[in-house]
């Protein structure tokens, strides 16, 4: 089965889709890596260094032998939603590419709409792109 893993840098999509590849299903992973930026502009760190997921891609197909393909983009950008979509022709979604950090969204009105946008405009553009595809 082909897979595709929405939000596929984080500490769900990541996991999920090792454990899908794993089991031999086409898996292909996409983010715009946004978590990565807010942690930026908040100063923040993980406890633990996390490799760019490019890095965790190709350790993944060394250890192995496994493909994971890869998507670098924004859901809310409809173009690229449609056309990782028709050119990955998933036959499942695993949708985790939505801003999780209520913390982040209540920093301020400017940090609430544009959680709002990700998560709402992006959600959209994957239903539609399912639906028209």
């Amino acid at each position: 089965m082909k897979i595709l893993v929405l939000g596929g840098d984080g500490y769900l999509g990541w996991p999920t889709a090792l454990h899908l590849s794993e089991r031999g299903h086409d898996v292909a992973v996409a983010d715009n890596f946004a978590r990565r930026q807010y942690d930026y502009e908040l100063g923040a760190e993980s406890l633990v260094p996390i490799e760019p997921l490019q890095t965790r891609i190709a350790a993944w197909r060394e250890v192995s032998g496994k493909r994971i393909g890869l998507y670098i983009g924004d859901l809310c950008d409809a173009e690229f939603t449609y056309r990782m979509i028709a050119e990955f022709g998933p036959d499942a979604i695993v949708h985790f590419g939505e801003q999780r950090a209520a913390p982040y969204s209540m920093i301020d009105r400017k940090h609430a709409v544009y959680t709002q946008t990700n998560n709402v405009v992006g959600n959209l553009n994957v239903l539609y792109a399912i639906a028209e595809i």
